[in-house]
C-alpha cells in the first residue's frame, strides 16, 4: 500500500467518525468564526454561490464547511507546467486528501507551518459557463473561469503569494455524487464542486522558478525561507495553487 492510499484511508476514518455526530447544519453562525465581523457564509444555491463558499473557507479558515463543498468524485488537477504536480498526474488529488490538505493548512497538524491569515481574492463577478467536458449536460453542469489572488501567511513568519487563474466544475445537486458521510440528499437547490483545474504561477506574475517537486524538497525550501529574527523582513514567495497542495498534503 502506498503512502497515499494510506493517508486516504486514515481520511476516510476521521470523516466517518465526523458522520458518526449526525447531521449538522454547516450555515449555523454557531459553529462559524466568532471573531472580529462576523461575515455570514454564502450559500451553494447557485454556481456562482459555491465558489463564494469556497473562498469563504479559505478567508475564514473553516475546514468544517470545506468539508461540505466537494463531491465524492471530487479531483484536483494541477497545472501542465507545474513540477510541484508531477507525482499527482496519473492519481489527482482526490476529496480526502482535499479535506486533509485544507486542515493542515486552516488548523495544523500537518509538515508545513499552518496559515496565521489568508486572503483570497477571485473575480467580482463570477459568470458561469456550460460544461465544455464530454457528456456533460449544461443544465446540472457549470464550469466557472476566475482570475485568483491568494495571500497566505504562515505562523512561522512565510508569506506565499499566488496569482494567476483557476477553473471550478460544478455540478446541482440532484446530478452529484454526493460523499456518504454528508448524510445529504439529492437536491436541486445546492452545488457542489467537482473539479478544480489550477492554472496559477504564470511566469510573468511570478519571477521566482519553482522548486523540485520533491516534498523534501518543498519542506526545505519552505524552511529556508523563514526569518532568522525578528528583525528581517517576512519573505514573499511566489507560488502555484499546486505547489501548496503538495506541501501541506502530509
Amino acid at each position: 500500500m502506498t503512502p497515499r492510499q494510506l493517508l486516504r484511508r486514515a481520511g476516510a476514518g476521521a470523516l466517518l467518525l465526523l458522520g458518526l455526530g449526525g447531521c449538522f447544519n454547516p450555515f449555523d453562525p454557531l459553529i462559524a468564526p466568532t471573531t472580529g465581523i462576523y461575515v455570514p457564509p454564502p450559500t451553494p444555491d447557485s454556481p456562482q454561490g459555491v465558489i463564494r463558499l469556497f473562498a469563504w473557507c479559505w478567508n475564514n479558515r473553516d475546514a468544517t464547511i470545506y468539508q461540505q463543498l466537494f463531491t465524492d468524485d471530487y479531483v484536483f488537477v494541477f497545472a501542465d507546467a507545474d513540477t510541484a504536480g508531477n507525482q499527482y498526474r496519473d492519481d489527482p488529488l482526490d476529496r480526502e486528501e482535499e479535506l486533509n490538505i485544507a486542515r493542515n493548512l486552516f488548523e495544523g497538524g500537518g509538515a508545513a507551518s499552518p496559515a496565521s491569515s489568508i486572503t483570497l481574492v477571485l473575480d467580482a463577478t463570477l459568470y458561469p459557463l456550460p460544461d465544455s467536458r464530454r457528456g456533460k449536460d449544461p443544465k446540472w453542469h457549470k464550469q466557472i473561469p476566475t482570475g485568483v489572488n491568494l495571500t497566505i501567511k504562515t505562523e512561522e513568519g512565510v508569506e506565499y503569494s499566488v496569482t494567476g487563474n483557476a477553473t471550478f466544475f460544478v455540478v446541482r445537486g440532484d446530478s452529484a455524487l454526493i460523499p456518504s458521510d454528508l448524510s445529504l440528499r439529492p437536491d436541486s437547490t445546492r452545488w457542489y464542486i467537482e473539479r478544480w483545474e489550477d492554472y496559477t504561477g504564470n511566469a510573468a506574475l511570478t519571477p521566482p522558478p519553482l522548486e523540485p517537486a520533491s516534498r523534501a524538497g518543498i519542506r526545505a525550501a519552505g524552511a529556508a525561507a523563514r526569518p532568522t529574527s525578528a528583525a528581517e523582513p517576512v519573505p514573499t514567495l511566489y507560488r502555484t495553487w499546486g505547489f501548496l497542495k503538495a506541501a501541506y498534503s502530509r
